[in-house]
């Protein structure tokens, strides 16, 4: 049954659970192998693999921004080559174009470096927002799964207790069965004869 804040000075809200998982040190989820080994599975909510995949494309994302970034590097570095081999070059000539050209490039490149390294300041924070969220929600499907689990777990344990009776009975029976059995051979073998044992089953077999 919920709790209710007025009710119980102890307790916490969602938002507050989740301030303090943003706080905490945990591990990044997708990374995680005792993570996987519970959610990589069709089982999972669609919320959960909605935020594994907002997670990993984040993580991309980064990766993404570090190629660009080195793409660019590369571009300006060639780019003030360029320039600094055509710095003296004669005014209005085809090399001063190229000169000017080149600076226009190269503050294009630089606005874009800036945007980039904003984006990428944000992708530790945007990364960690994600991956409280799926912590909480795994958290959430953990105790649903935990909390089926018992309720699983006391009804096959209660077939198991009536399993056993019933096995422990019905082997009884069995060997109440074979002793029954081994007793009447007993009797019949020592009361008649072999062969008149024998005809009397041949004459069963033939008659049944």
């Amino acid at each position: 049954m919920a709790r209710k804040k007025n009710h119980d000075e102890d307790y916490v809200s969602l938002e507050e659970i989740l301030e303090k998982i943003k706080r905490s040190r945990i591990p990044t989820l997708t990374l995680d192998v005792k993570w996987q080994s519970i959610f990589n599975t069709e089982d999972k909510s669609a919320t959960i693999a909605k935020l594994e995949k907002q997670l990993l494309e984040a993580m991309k994302s980064q990766g993404r921004i570090t190629n660009d970034k080195t793409d660019l590097k590369k571009v300006k570095k060639r780019l003030m080559k360029e320039i600094m081999e055509n710095m003296n070059s004669p005014e209005n000539s085809r090399a001063e174009k190229k000169v000017l050209k080149s600076k226009e490039l190269i503050e294009d490149i630089n606005d874009k470096l800036i945007l980039l390294e904003d984006e990428e300041l944000d992708i530790p924070h945007k990364i960690r927002e994600i991956n409280a969220e799926l912590a909480l929600e795994s958290m959430s499907e953990i105790f649903d799964r935990y909390e089926e689990n018992l309720e699983d777990i006391e009804t096959l344990q209660e077939w198991v207790n009536e399993t056993r009776i019933e096995l422990k009975k019905r082997v009884m029976l069995l060997e109440m069965k074979k002793e029954e059995n081994e007793k009447m051979d007993k009797y019949l073998s020592e009361l008649i004869d072999g062969e008149i044992i024998r005809d009397y089953k041949r004459y069963r077999e033939i008659e049944e």
